[in-house]
């Protein structure tokens, strides 16, 4: 039963974030290359794949899914969306599906009510916990950790969360003294500020959201998303319509890196992709 929820989950996450499929650069750098002088547009481009990856492991980790059960989460897929909305607090229905913009209401209701042994804050915590504990395990010897836990906390303390509620919700989780969990965790947290711009963006598109996952993922990302049959005769999103959104959240999400200089910002992607290439084989 665990090994068919845990390939659930991976379709979900790996297919349900928009902010992993975002445009990218055509002129991908290796960390080698980056420049010292990197501008907040570049930043937020050459960090969304890496980070919306990276950011993403630890949810399709089978460890996640053993120790979420140990902690008192449900043993289903509840225990996704409990741990990654219960940052918020004890939030009604309405907010948590309002969080979850690109999947089915139903699912997200049906999975955010299962019952559970802890509170949604408790949830919270203890996915927050067990986040920084993969990821102190994926970034163990790592020696670039404390500067990237260092730049990652300042984008994270500085950013608007007025529109990215989510985001803010991570934010405030707490940090381990743990250089390695502590980055880790912000690397989480940095992705959920990108989804949180995408999500903006696209409700100020006046988009579709079921429209812009068939646009990005297809007829099998909207049935893992939930909806069912419904996709069948549903309007797939414009693909320059796909493309102004992600150049919005790009924009959006560039302005939470100028608090960085611009060395500071080159630095970022640079240490960014080096903790990726690092954990890649742990």
């Amino acid at each position: 039963r665990r090994s068919r929820l845990r390939a659930r989950l991976d379709r979900l996450v790996r297919s349900g974030d928009p902010v992993c499929v975002c445009s990218q650069p055509t002129d991908k750098q290796g960390a080698s290359e980056v420049t010292n002088d990197m501008d907040t547009i570049t930043t937020a481009r050459r960090l969304a794949e890496p980070i919306g990856e990276f950011g993403a492991r630890f949810m399709l980790d089978p460890a996640t899914f053993t120790r979420s059960t140990e902690l008192g989460l449900p043993a289903s897929l509840a225990s996704y969306v409990q741990g990654r909305i219960g940052v918020m607090g004890e939030l009604d229905t309405a907010t948590v599906i309002d969080n979850k913009l690109f999947f089915d209401e139903d699912l997200v209701a049906r999975y955010w009510e299962e019952p559970c042994d802890l509170s949604k804050s408790e949830a919270g915590v203890a996915y927050a916990s067990i986040c920084a504990e993969r990821g102190a395990a994926y970034l163990d010897g790592f020696s670039g950790v404390p500067r990237l836990a260092e730049l990652l906390g300042r984008v994270a303390d500085s950013a608007d969360d007025s529109k990215a509620a989510l985001f803010a919700g991570w934010r405030d989780a707490a940090r381990p003294d743990d250089d390695h969990g502590r980055a880790y965790l912000l690397i989480a947290t940095i992705r959920e500020l990108r989804g949180c711009r995408h999500m903006w963006a696209t409700r100020a598109a006046g988009a579709d959201p079921l429209g812009m996952v068939l646009a990005n993922g297809g007829e099998r990302t909207a049935k893992l998303h939930g909806y069912g049959d419904r996709y069948l005769d549903h309007t797939v999103a414009d693909a320059d319509q796909v493309a102004a959104i992600e150049a919005t959240t790009d924009e959006a999400n560039a302005a939470d890196f100028s608090c960085l200089t611009s060395n500071e910002r080159a630095e970022l992607v640079a240490l960014v992709e080096a903790a990726v290439a690092h954990a890649r084989d742990r």
